[in-house]
């Protein structure tokens, strides 16, 4: 009872110091800017005006020299002042966080850019500002515009502050030019109509006094603002219908969405809960009923009930101990729930382990490792073997999705770190509950049934739930790697065989590590072999304008919002939205894949984007067949495969 205390005080004390972060903790917008002005004597009272950037913990920002990713930070200054320049620091160049196979020079945490104004008679500035910020689930690039004005003679010296050093270090550049798009119906018509590539109507009853503002942005209820009134399309064969992009987006799990603390925490304990119940899991939960029933044969009533309530505090243990271990890396990398288990190597490297665990309790082969069969209390190690299973049971857990879950980490991952903790804790504790109380009541391993000739077939029949996993991620992963996934499943069973057969206490420990890695090596082979043709990926379609009208209701379409400048775009071209799944897609659904490309600014595409109820991406967008066609399925940020899929079946439920 004492052990049982001793861990709901922990739990408590956790839950305390996790409330106190998250009353402390930033949750306003992702970045934040600030100017101040100071002079320069040594270079003829020149202003020098230093602009903080400073990201949110969870984002990062892009320098000034252009990398393989990410859109590099521009400045410019209006109006024109001559022989103003810029001076950038140097960005550290490293792996891109979400693309790490590329290189790119990032600002990491708050960064100082200096603009040097050099006519001491220039007492005011518009500074505007273009920055993209990365998240490990979304990219959203930033434009804005400060006014900066001052007085010289109240100016503290440039050279007393301690960044001056740094400053006369930089090599400064001119300003960019003033390029931004502004995205309003005041704009004079002939210049927005040459932009989009279009020609005014003389006879449709609009007026070259302006624009009819058509477009229907659910900004609001996406929590975004705008003061700035959308625009018409216009064709450009002077037809006087207009397209609308009038849409009412259909969020996916909207139903699940959370939008306070509390019930985050309560659907998150239900999650956590519900865990326990999913296809992953159920194998380890089996290897833990295994272990109750070799509690369960201790003579010593007392002992029983003490073994029980170690066992099930030892096993909760685990599971707390891997989703606290998954917070800190998942704060730590900036990455999304179960986004690892996106990535096919690990599928298959999971599936390989839990098939290698099967054979081991077909007693195919010995592996060398912790005990998951339930016979720790026959050697001394329980403690270890309950909380060895609870950390597995819920690494399987990870690539989980069950009801609650979507909702509440879709919601928990916009929030600041702490609240981002607190909430993962109560899925951990979630998932803990039925073994806390089956510590809290040890009374509960009477209802077990006495140890037998039957405890042998129940420890195959957990070997039987493991495969069944190994086929559950089988189904998970695509249909086209199948065959050569079962050529790695059969080389693997055989290589296990050899390795008991010809390995072992019976033979040198030189014969056994020449066997092993042989068959280790084998195995290894196998893999590089089957799996090292890539498929070529097949065209998307541009995105124009007057296609997507004319298409509009008559074609099924999947409409990808990217830019080359958005890692968190190509890691989803890379797991989600691949040529093999596009192309099982096309023929399971007949559906058009379109991509947006939003890489140079682009006030149709923009405003496009805006109409669905977004301004960063990755944002998918379904668009069925009919009438339902002005109401799109949408998907932001980072989604898996299943979701897709999901979101597929929905959009096109006609």
């Amino acid at each position: 009872m004492k052990q049982t205390k001793i861990l709901f005080i922990s739990a408590i004390t956790l839950i305390c110091l996790m409330a106190s972060l998250t009353l402390n903790a930033a949750a306003t917008t992702p970045v934040t800017f600030s100017v101040e002005p100071f002079i320069a004597a040594s270079q003829n009272d020149a202003t020098i005006i230093k602009l903080r950037i400073t990201p949110n913990s969870e984002y990062h920002f892009y320098s000034r020299e252009k990398g393989e990713t990410g859109k590099p930070t521009s400045i410019s200054v209006s109006p024109s002042i001559t022989g103003t320049t810029i001076s950038y620091p140097a960005g550290i160049e490293r792996p891109d966080p979400i693309l790490v196979d590329k290189t790119t020079y990032l600002y990491e945490g708050a960064e100082d850019i200096f603009i040097t104004i050099p006519d001491a008679s220039v007492t005011t500035a518009d500074l505007i500002i273009s920055v993209l910020l990365c998240s490990e689930v979304r990219c959203t690039p930033v434009n804005k515009t400060i006014p900066v004005s001052w007085k010289a003679a109240t100016l503290a010296k440039a050279e007393s502050q301690k960044w001056w050093n740094k400053y006369s270090t930089i090599t400064p550049i001119a300003p960019d030019a003033t390029t931004h798009l502004k995205y309003s119906s005041k704009d004079d018509n002939k210049k927005l109509a040459q932009k989009l590539g279009v020609q005014l109507p003389t006879n449709s009853g609009l007026t070259t006094a302006g624009l009819t503002p058509v477009f229907s942005s659910k900004i609001a209820s996406s929590g975004l603002t705008s003061t700035e009134s959308a625009v018409s399309f216009v064709p450009k064969d002077n037809v006087s219908k207009t397209h609308e992009y009038d849409f009412t987006p259909r969020y996916f799990l909207q139903a699940l969405e959370v939008s306070t603390l509390s019930k985050a925490i309560l659907f998150g304990l239900l999650a956590g809960f519900i865990l326990n119940f999913m296809p992953c899991v159920l194998p380890v939960i089996s290897l833990k009923l295994s272990s109750l029933v070799a509690a369960a044969q201790i003579k010593d009533e007392a002992q029983r009930k003490h073994m029980f309530r170690e066992h099930n505090l030892f096993f909760a243990l685990g599971i707390i101990t891997w989703f606290s271990l998954l917070t800190i890396v998942l704060t730590s990398f900036e990455l999304a729930w179960g986004q690892l288990f996106q990535n096919q190597w690990l599928l298959i490297g999971l599936a390989l382990i839990i098939f290698v665990l099967a054979l081991s309790i077909f007693e195919i082969f010995p592996l060398p490792m912790f005990n998951l069969t339930g016979r720790g209390t026959e050697n001394g190690h329980d403690k270890w073997s309950a909380f060895s299973t609870g950390l597995l049971a819920t690494v399987l857990a990870t690539p989980c999705s069950g009801p609650f879950l979507g909702g509440v980490l879709g919601w928990a991952f916009l929030q600041p770190v702490g609240v981002l903790i607190f909430i993962f804790l109560s899925i951990g504790i979630g998932m803990a509950l039925p073994y806390l109380a089956m510590a809290v009541v040890p009374e509960l391993v009477t209802r077990f049934p006495r140890p037998g000739a039957w405890t042998g077939a129940l420890s195959q029949i957990v070997g039987f739930f493991l495969m069944g996993t190994v086929v559950y991620l089988l189904y998970v992963l695509p249909e086209s790697i199948l065959p050569s996934m079962l050529v790695v499943l059969w080389i693997t069973a055989l290589a296990a065989w050899v390795w008991g057969r010809f390995s072992g206490l019976r033979f040198t420990k030189r014969r056994n590590i020449f066997v092993r890695v042989a068959c280790a090596l084998v195995v290894a082979f196998t893999i590089f072999t089957v799996f090292k043709a890539t498929p070529q990926a097949k065209e998307w379609q541009e995105f124009t304008p007057e296609s997507f009208f004319s298409e509009l209701q008559q074609k099924r379409m999947v409409l990808d919002f990217t830019a080359d400048w958005c890692p968190n775009c190509k890691v989803l071209e890379r797991t989600v939205l691949t040529p093999e799944n596009r192309a099982r897609w096309e023929k399971e659904f007949n559906v058009v894949f379109i991509k947006v490309d939003l890489t140079s600014e682009d006030e149709e595409k923009q405003k496009f984007l805006e109409s669905l109820g977004s301004s960063s991406i990755p944002v998918v967008a379904i668009f069925p067949r009919g009438d339902a066609a002005h109401s799109p399925v949408i998907l932001r940020d980072i989604f898996t495969t299943g979701q897709m899929e999901d979101a597929l079946k929905k959009a096109f439920k006609e």
